[in-house]
Order: structure tokens, then C-alpha cells, then sequence
């Protein structure tokens, strides 16, 4: 995954459980203002799925398609600005530049090391979470070892320990444990209702649960959301457990109260609990135990309880799956790698007979343009301006039977922009002008006037007549459209001598040996031509 990806699906999580725990706020808000008693065990149920269906979506998330629901909080481009693109520019998979948006404007990082620091901050994360996890093997290990088998349910073991106070229970490497204080064995009936309490958590899935909302706790720890939904998450758990033992008859209401009441004071005195457990030794403050008892002696949901509950499920997996697909789009690779520019060139091709190339030197320039703020601004404003000369333009070119990429020529030589007659007479001679760029001798070779007094090449009809004669002539010559574009930059003299050199008619080994006149002129020609055919890759 590049870090666009880590980084959007590290955020699309977070706002998932964001929108997950408000949203089951807001539920529980309502269902107490209407004073209507869900039930612990289809609450509990309702959590779980909404919690599946965020780890569901934060798997997938980077399969999801590339889009741009709003504009990127943050962006990886290819170098820091165009300017600097020929010393800032590495291959996709080598660095880039990640711009985030500050209070004091737009702070640029190099990727490279953008990635280095969050690959340490997740390899403490994981250091810290192994330690967690180790210290409670350790001490469930040395309880297990101090405790001895007194039954066996199915596949649930019930150990007893002096070591312990309360009981709880807790799963891992396959097998599900109960341990209880040898001092509760002597009561029997507080034997059994603990017994009947720690099943139901194996029953109901806790034991395994714990261990997602402790790795969620742990990527997400910035995000105070999940630490109170874990909290309330370990709330429910108890509450469905003394829900379902009272409703389903278990054990005998009062008893059940008591024993709650008499744990809680012997829970006082427990030094340290794994966090990969539960059970009754948790939740012991009296506002909760006191909550704990009247919830479980109030009557459970009912159907329409249960309906409410999945139209609830079905309504938040909803939002939370647009926010997932908007949320791909939150920090967003301006690069393009080569499947990309293939899939632009596809686009691209036309039945002109004019050759669409992708090599690494025509990315390499597609990223210039598309890949830095600079080349997408600049690539955006010559379409812009090109509207305004499409229509002459393309009947010059249907008048010589040209090819319609030819029109690409000007964005990459003058970006479409003209210098107004009014300068004209500040404007040396002897440099480029108009859109097609015509140096003064070319200019004078195609009958243009160019002195002091005037300048054709100002004049867009002659000089776009005298381009595409020019390219004409230089097609007729080379019979190659490639090696006709590049003798348009660089001469046709000059290319004729560099192919007899090389003995080669192949414009791009002519390029990759040094023969041209601005450097990367026909890789950016095919750059333009992709992106002229593709004007959504620069919005």
C-alpha cells in the first residue's frame, strides 16, 4: 500500500468509529427519552455488528475506486513544485512529497519520511500492545499454573485459584476459561451464579470481542471515541449477561442482586485484572452496579425493540459505507503510475495515425504536469485558454489533414497564451513568440514578417497556417510523426544529422542518447497529448 492509502484508511477507521459511536449514542439518547427498554442483549448484538461492519470497511477500504467526493485534506505529488521537479523527482515507488494544510498555509513533507515515522510510531505501538498482551499471558499463565480443573462444560474449563478474588473469564489459543476464587467454591449458590454469569460471556462472544476492541483501542489510540465505546461496549456486556440469566430463569433475581452487591465489595480489593478478560469483577462503582440491578429487573425488548435495532444497524452501515467510499479521496496520490498512463493513453488513441507512446520518460513528464501543483495549475489554465483557440486551430488542421493531437503542440510551448500586440515592441525579435513558439528565422522561412515594426507570429491565423505547414512539410520528410514534432523543436537539419549519427529512425533512442533541443520536449508533447485527451486528470 502507498502511504495515500495508509493514511486514508488509517483516518477512514477513525471517522468510522466516529460515526459509529454517535450514532449508537444518539440511539441509546433516543430510546431513553421515549423510555423504551431495548434490551442488553440486542444492544450488545447491535454493537458488535456495527463494530464488524467498521473493521469490514477498513479492510476493503483501499479496494474501494479512486475519487474525489471533496478536495483531498492532504496530497502526495511527485516533487515540491515544478521548479524543482528535475532535482525533487524520484520513481513512484521511492518517496514524494505529502502536502498538509496548516494553520499557517501548506506545510510540505518528503514522503519518504512521512512514512519512516508513522512505520515507527505503529512498530512502538505494536512493541507497547506486546508488552500489554505479554504481561497479561504472564500473569493468566501463572494463575492457570496456581489454579487446578474442577469441571469441564463442553469446551469451557472452570479453574479455581486462591490467587483471585473475583472470577472472570477470558479466551485464548482456542480454549475458553472460567476462573474462580477458591473462597467462592464454599458458597455454593454464589458458585453457580458466577459460573452461569462467566458462561454467558463465552456464550455471547466477549471473550473474543475484547481482543478486537483492545487492537482498536490500540491502532486508534489517539481517538478518544473508542475508549469511551470500549467502556460502555464492557457496560453492556454485564448487562446482557444478568439480562439473559434472569430472563431465561437461571438464577433467582434477588440472589442474583446480592451476589452482584457482594462481589463489587470483594472486587475492592483485586490488585490487577487482565484486559483480555471479563466478567463480574469489573463495573463495581455503585452508579453502575446500581444501574446493573435495575436493568436487569426491567423487562427485556420486544420484537419491535429488535426491529428498531436492525433498521438502526442497517441505517448507520449505510453512512458509514458512503463515508468509506468519500473518505478514499481524503488523502489523495496526485502521482500517476505507469497502469494509469496506460489506461489515459487508451483514451487517448485515435484513428489519426499519430503514435500515443507511454514510456518512463513520457511518466516521468505526466507527473511534471499532473504530479505537482504547479504542472496541474498550469496544465488547467492552458486547456482553458486552449477553448478559446480550438476552433481555428482545428480548421487548420482539417485543412492539411493533420492530426488532431497536434493541438498539443502550443500547451507545452506556450500553454496557449499569446503575447499581446501592445508588446510588442518590447519584445526582442530574436526570442520565440506566439503560441506555436516560432523562433525568427523559421518565422521568415514560412513568409511571416518579423522586424521591429512587426511580428507576425502575433497574428494567430498566419501563424498557426505557418505551424501547420511547418509540421507538414517536416512529416513529408521524415515519414514518422514522432521524429516530425521533435524536428519541429529542434530542426529538421539537426534531426537528420543525429538519426545518420545513431543510424536509427527511433525518435526516443535518438532523446535517450542526448539528441534534442529542450530537453524532454517529445515526452512532454506525449504528456500534453494524454492529458489534452484526459482533462479530468488535472481537475
Amino acid at each position: 500500500m502507498s502511504l495515500a492509502q495508509v493514511l486514508s484508511t488509517y483516518l477512514n477507521m477513525n471517522l468510522l468509529i466516529l460515526i459509529g459511536f454517535v450514532g449508537l449514542s444518539l440511539f441509546s439518547f433516543a430510546m431513553r427519552r421515549v423510555k423504551s427498554n431495548l434490551g442488553a442483549g440486542t444492544e450488545l448484538r447491535l454493537h458488535y455488528t456495527v463494530m464488524t461492519i467498521i473493521l469490514i470497511l477498513t479492510v476493503i477500504h483501499p479496494l474501494l475506486p479512486r475519487n474525489e467526493v471533496f478536495s483531498p485534506a492532504a496530497k502526495v505529488w511527485s516533487a515540491q513544485s515544478i521548479k524543482s521537479f528535475g532535482q525533487d523527482y524520484a520513481a513512484l515507488d521511492k518517496g514524494g512529497y505529502l502536502s498538509l494544510p496548516t494553520p499557517m498555509g501548506t506545510s510540505t513533507l518528503q514522503a519518504d519520511q512521512v512514512a519512516i515515522t508513522w512505520a515507527i510510531l505503529g512498530a512502538v505501538l505494536l512493541i507497547l500492545g506486546g508488552l500489554f498482551i505479554g504481561r497479561d499471558l504472564r500473569v493468566l499463565f501463572k494463575i492457570k499454573r496456581n489454579s487446578f480443573l474442577v469441571r469441564r462444560l463442553g469446551r469451557v474449563r472452570i479453574l479455581v485459584s486462591d490467587a483471585i478474588q473475583v472470577p472472570f473469564s477470558y479466551w485464548l489459543s482456542g480454549q475458553a476459561n472460567i476462573v474462580v476464587p477458591s473462597s467462592l467454591v464454599e458458597r455454593r449458590e454464589d458458585y453457580k451464579m458466577a459460573i452461569a454469569h462467566e458462561l454467558q460471556h463465552h456464550r455471547h462472544g466477549d471473550t473474543r470481542w475484547v481482543y478486537v476492541m483492545w487492537g482498536m483501542r490500540l491502532i486508534c489510540i489517539v481517538n478518544p471515541a473508542i475508549h469511551f465505546w470500549n467502556r460502555w461496549v464492557s457496560e453492556i456486556q454485564e448487562f446482557a449477561c444478568d439480562e439473559t440469566l434472569v430472563d431465561q430463569n437461571k438464577v433467582e433475581s434477588q440472589a442474583y442482586a446480592r451476589c452482584l452487591v457482594e462481589v463489587a465489595q470483594t472486587a475492592i480489593d483485586q490488585k490487577y485484572v487482565p484486559v483480555c478478560a471479563t466478567g463480574l469483577t469489573f463495573l463495581i462503582e455503585r452508579n453502575l452496579l446500581k444501574r446493573r440491578i435495575e436493568k436487569m429487573l426491567s423487562k427485556s425488548s420486544t420484537r419491535i425493540g429488535r426491529s428498531i435495532s436492525v433498521s438502526v444497524g442497517l441505517l448507520l452501515a449505510s453512512i458509514m459505507g458512503a463515508t468509506a467510499f468519500a473518505s478514499k479521496g481524503l488523502v489523495q496520490d496526485r502521482r500517476v503510475n505507469m497502469s494509469q498512463a496506460k489506461a489515459m493513453a487508451v483514451r487517448a488513441q485515435s484513428e489519426t495515425g499519430f503514435p500515443v507512446v507511454i514510456n518512463d520518460l513520457v511518466l516521468k513528464q505526466l507527473n511534471r504536469y499532473i504530479g505537482t501543483p504547479e504542472g496541474r495549475e498550469f496544465m488547467r489554465d492552458s486547456l482553458a485558454r486552449m477553448e478559446n483557440y480550438k476552433t481555428l486551430v482545428g480548421e487548420q488542421i482539417r485543412k492539411y489533414s493533420l492530426p488532431e493531437e497536434i493541438m498539443a503542440v502550443p500547451l507545452i510551448e506556450s500553454g496557449y497564451q499569446n503575447l499581446p500586440e501592445s508588446k510588442n515592441s518590447a519584445w526582442p525579435t530574436w526570442k520565440a513568440a506566439g503560441i506555436w513558439q516560432f523562433i525568427r528565422d523559421t518565422a521568415r522561412n514560412y513568409g511571416l514578417v518579423v522586424n521591429e515594426k512587426r511580428d507576425d507570429r502575433l497574428n494567430v491565423d498566419l501563424l498557426t497556417d505557418a505551424a501547420m505547414r511547418y509540421l507538414q512539410s517536416n512529416n513529408l520528410r521524415f515519414k514518422d510523426w514522432q521524429l516530425a514534432t521533435l524536428a519541429y523543436n529542434m530542426g529538421e537539419n539537426a534531426v537528420q544529422k543525429s538519426m545518420d549519427a545513431l543510424d536509427t529512425r527511433d525518435a526516443w533512442v535518438l532523446i535517450r542518447n542526448g539528441h534534442e533541443g529542450d530537453k524532454d520536449y517529445l515526452p512532454k508533447l506525449m504528456a500534453a497529448i494524454l492529458i489534452m485527451r484526459n482533462p479530468e486528470s488535472v481537475e
